[in-house]
């Protein structure tokens, strides 16, 4: 009796070891996406916020989605099934999950025995249990180390994707200060670890608001819920590295430089306008002192034009940055 009794003990015991080590796993491996984007995210990545502050907030939100990631496991894709006949097409589907989608099919539509299921009943639909995956322990240190750095990766590319497009307002500012002669005023931004003009020190702060105000769901938020949302796109541990990396973020600084050229240049226009009239007056009335004169008169020319448009350059922010989370969550969830 006493053996039995063992046996049965050992066996649970082992069954509840199982669980605890896998649910560990699980909690390394999400903790690890979420600091990935708390290490260069905006907002979250700022230098006023203390380390133990973001590293309390990585552990909390890995405490919280573990045993949610855990149940859910891609079974809440059912929701998008509209017709409730437990197939998944692409129309049902949000782009995010486009990628996983077409992966599933391909494994699906794979020829068994050289016949390939072609015509079939749902031959271009995906079965919602399909989506369903059960995370397996990594069994080596080196597949461990695998999955971290493809974890973090994956949190590190959607949070440097939005700091690369706003890093445009900081461009946008150093072009301004030149312009109005400001730029021998410059400050330290701590955040960046290097020198920033006054303007561009507004228009980083300025876009740190933005952010933390935009409706109808605030800036930060928005960038949580994208990466939450890549664990039904992307299951925990089967993260990678997709190879149009480069691609993503050459448009991401092509949209950054657009960003700071439209910032910056009705200030530009007006610093022309104003240094044209300059030379005429200059021409016209050789006594004035154009040093003199030219410099105040640019910079309140300037400050009045800034003063105009900041207000439309808030709303350029709210208006691209959702775009700029949905391509940069779609092009890490592309399955290329």
């Amino acid at each position: 009796m006493e053996a039995l009794f063992d046996e049965v003990s050992g066996f649970w015991t082992r069954q509840l070891l199982d669980v605890a080590v896998r649910h560990f796993y699980m909690f390394i491996l999400i903790a690890t996406r979420l600091s990935g984007l708390i290490v260069i995210g905006p907002i979250f990545s700022q230098t006023t916020i203390p380390l133990n502050v973001r590293v309390l907030l990585v552990l909390s939100l890995g405490f919280v989605l573990t045993p949610v990631v855990q149940q859910s496991a891609g079974r809440d894709i059912a929701r998008y099934d509209g017709n409730r006949d437990g197939f998944l097409e692409l129309t049902e589907l949000p782009s995010h999950l486009h990628g996983r989608f077409h992966q599933l099919l391909d494994a699906r539509n794979e020829p068994v025995g050289g016949d390939i299921a072609q015509g079939e009943p749902h031959s271009e639909a995906v079965p919602v249990s399909a989506f369903s995956s059960i995370f397996v322990p990594p069994d080596s240190l080196t597949e461990l180390l695998r999955d971290i750095v493809a974890e973090f990766s994956l949190g590190f590319l959607l949070g440097l994707g939005v700091t690369v497009f706003l890093s445009g307002l900081q461009l946008a500012g150093q072009l301004i200060d030149q312009q109005l002669g400001l730029e021998f005023g410059s400050v330290v931004n701590p955040d960046l670890q290097g020198g920033a003009s006054i303007s561009s020190q507004t228009f980083y702060l300025l876009g740190g608001v933005c952010l933390l105000v935009m409706q109808p769901l605030n800036g930060h938020l928005m960038i949580l819920s994208a990466l939450f949302e890549t664990f039904d796109a992307m299951p925990v541990g089967d993260a990678f590295l997709f190879s149009d990396a480069h691609i993503l973020f050459t448009e991401l600084t092509q949209k950054s430089l657009l960003l700071a050229v439209q910032v910056a240049a009705p200030v530009m226009a007006a610093m022309g306008l104003v240094t044209i009239s300059m030379g005429f007056l200059g021409h016209s009335v050789p006594q004035i002192n154009q040093l003199v004169v030219g410099f105040p008169v640019r910079s309140l020319a300037g400050m009045m034009i800034l003063s105009l448009t900041i207000s439309g350059t808030g709303r350029y922010v709210v208006d691209a940055v959702p775009t700029i989370i949905d391509d940069v969550q779609l092009a890490i969830t592309s399955y290329q």
